[in-house]
């Protein structure tokens, strides 16, 4: 659920870019800026915690491994490669040119470990920093499970290794050339993250205890208030990119996933609802410029800005349920086929 509402807000976030419905420096224009970067920071702290929730140290033995590396291939490369391939067909300019190296290094998914701003798709950098994290997560798994304050002394180890980045090369880096953005994107910027999912991880099947729904409404709306409150009323979107504010509001995105870490949430339409989005959003990430190419194409003397906001949205979600059902879904039964003989997830 919660995955899914940020991939909508990372969405959300590029169609007040597309299309200015909002004014700039006021609440909308800011707060959508700040849902749409850490929408996306969200979901490495998600895959943190989904990570080391479902897998333990047994869970790589026998066959394991290799299951686990199908499993997760098949899980992100069908969708990459159709974004990719849509790309090279239509011309659009994202990442480097298409050369030899780059087309390799796309369909092996590698790029992040050379640079995550190799990636031929639209903010498919963070998909290389995820990619890095899947390739050494059994060993990390190992660690944890053999060793109990292994995941805090990651993350505190990761957070020090983010700290040049966070408070003096990304800054000092210049706009010209997009060398702020490639200085942001580099893996040791954002790996504390995936250790302080773990860390929710590791404290849920610890504590028993979970939070009733007055208690969880009141410390979501609590949360949200904060973010929403916290550095305001600035036009340089990479201001929340940047400095010790990255660090409070990835706090604030720790304290979100850890409120639903510890909700259990009763089965009711809106649960269904919040499933489903999950479900697709990984569709919603990778497809939503699609939906804007779409109306670009449809409309190329352009849309009203309320108009063509909502009209994104609207087609995003459709191309999103869609392509999970034509082409994830799919990939997703052929991982589970072929492994089906594999070792299952199991906590050591």
């Amino acid at each position: 659920m919660l995955r899914g509402l940020m991939a909508l807000a990372v969405a959300f976030y590029h169609f007040t870019i597309w299309y200015p419905v909002f004014q700039p420096g006021r609440f909308m224009a800011y707060t959508s800026a700040k849902a749409g970067h850490y929408g996306v920071e969200g979901f490495f702290i998600i895959s943190g915690f989904c990570f080391f929730h479902i897998y333990g140290p047994g869970s790589f033995r026998g066959r394991g491994l290799r299951d686990f590396h199908i499993k997760r291939f098949l899980r992100i490369a069908p969708l990459y490669y159709l974004a990719v391939t849509l790309n090279v067909v239509l011309g659009n300019v994202v990442g480097p040119p298409h050369t030899a190296r780059m087309l390799l290094e796309n369909a092996t998914l590698t790029f992040g470990l050379f640079h995550p701003n190799h990636s031929l798709v639209l903010g498919g950098w963070s998909i290389g920093i995820e990619y890095v994290f899947y390739l050494v997560f059994p060993l990390l798994a190992w660690a944890a499970g053999r060793f109990r304050p292994f995941l805090l002394l990651a993350a505190l180890a990761t957070v020090l290794l983010s700290v040049p980045y966070t408070l003096w090369l990304v800054p000092a880096a210049s706009m010209v050339g997009d060398m702020k953005f490639h200085t942001y994107v580099q893996v040791a910027n954002h790996a504390y993250l995936f250790f302080l999912g773990g860390l929710v991880a590791q404290a849920r099947a610890r504590i028993p205890w979970r939070l009733g729904r007055p208690a969880f409404l009141v410390l979501a709306a609590g949360l949200g208030l904060v973010f929403s409150r916290y550095l305001r009323n600035f036009y340089d979107h990479f201001v929340v990119m940047e400095g010790p504010q990255r660090y409070a509001f990835a706090a604030l995105c720790l304290g979100m996933v850890a409120l639903f870490a510890f909700r259990d949430f009763p089965e009711s339409r809106l649960k269904r609802a919040g499933i489903f989005l999950g479900e697709i959003s990984y569709s919603v990430y990778l497809i939503h410029p699609f939906a804007q190419e779409i109306l670009l194409r449809l409309a190329p003397w352009g849309l009203p800005p309320a108009l063509g906001f909502s009209l994104g949205l609207l087609l995003t979600m459709v191309l999103a349920t869609l392509t999970h059902r034509w082409v994830e879904r799919p990939a997703m039964n052929l991982g589970k086929r072929l492994t089906a003989r594999g070792c299952q997830p199991q906590h050591g």
